[in-house]
């Protein structure tokens, strides 16, 4: 029966925490030719003084931001190992064996006497297999997957005629040995794996030092976020400028845009409605989303002007008073009924949407 694989949260802190100390120890054990780091290979020459500064320069450097990122992934890493192990310890007890697998020998019934959670691999689902044996102990053994195939072993066959090989191991001191023949053909083929003595590990006596340098604190992971938040900004302000000086001229256009709030744009619009015939001027009740939108009404106040021609002058009006406004009249117009004209205003806040506002026009 399979061990648990859910383990106590500190296992994986541990593990997590060991592959941060051996990436930036096996950084700082390699050095980098800052020679190459000269773009004119006319400039003059790093002393050895120099170059140790830039190296020790460029390894803290990489370790500080290297380090920052693996506190920031720390906690949802965890949390996905613990759920993948929790997910297989579920998907373990819940596997049922296959029923009635008969010995190929006698035919009885056979038990079952293991049952293994293989680990699916790039991206391959998990598996369980169930091994049964005979209970007069025939073989061959059997063993069943929890979706009813069977496993079989399929024999290494001879690359030249394709029938099953015979192989034989041997085991020496140096190595493991296989030797292979063909019963049919003449190949044979030999292989051969060194065998490795493994030596107890031994204690680290600077893993807990480098631990300290290369796993943030609470304290320091959340410094680091605040430090990259401010070169992001710093960075995206940056850029902003860049852009605002390549397009100077339609940023100039932006800035002479009039942001108006609503209270400005019912003063605005009053008046210039009210001359053309357009009179009681009312907003509704505003519509806020990412974007503000205003509902209005208004009245006719000019008798012999017909419903078609009522809507299309007002729309007229309002695109042409509001042109060099933040503010538009939106695409569904306006609407008449019995000399009420009804509609909605759309403002926009942004500065991404006033340049967009100004190329439109």
């Amino acid at each position: 029966m399979n061990e648990k694989y859910l383990r106590p949260k500190q296992e994986y802190i541990d593990r997590y925490d060991r592959y941060t100390v051996e990436k930036c120890r096996w950084w700082l054990s390699h050095s980098i030719d800052t020679k190459s780091l000269a773009k004119d290979p006319n400039e003059k020459k790093l002393s050895e003084k120099e170059e140790k500064q830039a190296l020790a320069y460029i390894n803290h450097l990489h370790n500080y931001f290297y380090t920052g990122e693996r506190y920031i992934k720390k906690e949802e890493t965890i949390r996905e190992w613990m759920r993948e192990d929790e997910a297989r310890d579920k998907f373990f007890e819940a596997a049922k064996a296959p029923e009635n697998i008969t010995c190929l020998t006698c035919g009885r019934l056979t038990f079952v006497s293991s049952k293994h959670l293989n680990m699916g691999w790039d991206k391959k689902p998990d598996t369980i297999l169930f091994f049964y044996d005979c209970p007069l102990g025939h073989i061959p053994h059997r063993a069943f997957y929890e979706n009813g195939e069977e496993f079989r072993h399929d024999p290494p066959r001879c690359p030249k005629c394709k029938t099953p090989v015979n192989e034989e191991d041997t085991v020496t001191d140096a190595a493991f040995i296989t030797n292979v023949t063909c019963p049919k053909c003449d190949y044979t083929d030999t292989s051969e794996i060194k065998r490795t003595v493994h030596e107890e590990s031994k204690p680290d006596p600077d893993y807990a030092k480098d631990r300290a340098r290369f796993c943030l604190s609470e304290k320091e992971g959340q410094e680091f976020i605040q430090q990259k938040y401010n070169l992001e900004q710093v960075s995206k302000m940056m850029d902003e400028l860049k852009e605002k000086d390549k397009n100077k001229e339609l940023y100039d256009k932006v800035a002479k845009l009039k942001k108006l709030k609503i209270i400005e744009l019912e003063q605005l619009l009053a008046p210039v409605l009210e001359k053309e015939g357009y009179i009681k001027l009312q907003f509704k009740t505003p519509e806020i989303t990412k974007d503000v939108v205003v509902p209005f009404v208004v009245y006719e106040q000019r008798p012999d002007r017909e419903d078609r021609a009522s809507t299309y002058e007002l729309e007229k009006l309002l695109r042409k008073t509001l042109k060099e406004t933040n503010w538009r009249l939106m695409t569904d117009g306006v609407s008449y009924r019995l000399g009420m004209l009804e509609g909605r205003l759309h403002g926009y806040e942004r500065e991404e949407d006033f340049v967009k506002l100004v190329k439109d026009k």
